[in-house]
């Protein structure tokens, strides 16, 4: 028997929801479905679902909680809201995919995935990058000797977007570390997959107390170091490099949402399907590899996926909270 379709809701309607939904579309239409979303005003979420044909529009996210036809959502409005929109979820019987940052720190973390937990229910922070079938290839090539002893990670990823009020807003939880820094800890931990023996960080704040410019070094056993930059007032050239003893492998710009990279030995290209109408950021159709992961979990009835579990999103929260200290910066989740 063929299994059920995959009903979504999506809570939010701006630029990062639309890429989402064209994203889903590229896959069949008996696998996945968006029936319903939600939005601060019922105006704009009727005019997402009319550009999208979706079944059900509502001007709150408490009435798309409460609709029995929706079996997962995917929270994607800015970041101090996730926490609440996945208590909110979850505490109506819903799975959630949670846009990255899932919270604002690793406590308020913990908490989500706890409740999820107690309630049997699947949830996971959506770092699409994880699940682009590129950082397999790269990750099997590595482990494979091919590069020798592995020593170094160079990562680098910023562009000046200053002008964005979000992004410079405490209140709306900018600042590049929890913005695009968190891609650049994650790929680093998808290729060494330890812990590190030290993490420290310099960097550049905005007059409203948020990090625009961070620098961050980890030692790791073994001889190992990473070294990663990370900008929202700077263009950065968005490539991850790891080099061993006898050469290396670049994972070519964005590699946060990656189509190619280049080893010793050749350059190998991982094509995207085409979106059906324009998107909001680069191959956003790559969206659909997470997307196509959390069906695979919810048919298996996993709470987490293995792709990106618990232990890894807590990980990388807890590195985060580390930088974050020794940069000063605060958020009104964290007192």
């Amino acid at each position: 028997m063929a299994a059920a379709c995959t009903r979504w809701g999506i809570f939010g309607a701006g630029k990062i929801a639309h890429d989402f939904v064209v994203a889903l579309k590229t896959l069949p239409e008996n696998e996945h479905k968006v029936v319903a979303v939600a939005a601060r005003s019922l105006e704009r979420s009727a005019e997402f679902a009319d550009r999208h044909n979706v079944e059900k529009a509502y001007g709150s996210y408490e009435e798309l909680a409460r609709d029995s036809n929706v079996e997962v959502v995917y929270v994607s409005t800015i970041h101090p809201q996730h926490k609440p929109l996945c208590i909110l979820a979850l505490n109506n019987g819903k799975h959630v995919l949670c846009e990255k940052p899932m919270t604002m720190n690793l406590k308020d973390t913990k908490e989500l995935f706890d409740l999820a937990k107690t309630k049997g229910l699947f949830i996971m922070e959506a770092l699409w990058t994880r699940f682009f079938p590129l950082y397999a290839d790269v990750k099997n090539l590595i482990d494979s000797n091919a590069l020798g002893e592995l020593r170094l990670a160079f990562v680098s990823f910023g562009s000046n977007v200053t002008h964005v009020e979000r992004v410079c807003d405490r209140d709306q939880g900018g600042g590049v570390l929890l913005d695009i820094g968190l891609y650049c800890l994650h790929v680093v931990d998808m290729i060494f997959n330890e812990e590190p023996l030290t993490i420290t960080a310099v960097g550049q704040k905005m007059a409203t107390g948020v990090d625009s410019t961070v620098v961050v070094t980890m030692l790791y056993e073994g001889e190992k170091t990473a070294s990663i930059t990370m900008s929202v007032a700077a263009d950065l050239p968005g490539e991850a490099t790891f080099s061993g003893s006898h050469g290396s492998v670049t994972i070519h710009k964005p590699f946060h949402c990656p189509t190619s990279f280049t080893s010793p030995a050749d350059t190998k290209e991982y094509p995207l399907p085409e979106p059906s109408m324009s998107m909001n950021f680069v191959n956003s159709t790559g969206l659909r590899y997470e997307i196509q992961a959390v069906r695979k979990s919810l048919l298996a009835g996993e709470i987490e996926n293995s792709t990106m579990p618990r232990k890894v999103t807590e990980k990388v929260f807890s590195w985060m909270d580390k930088i974050r200290q020794q940069l000063g910066v605060v958020y009104k989740e964290d007192l």
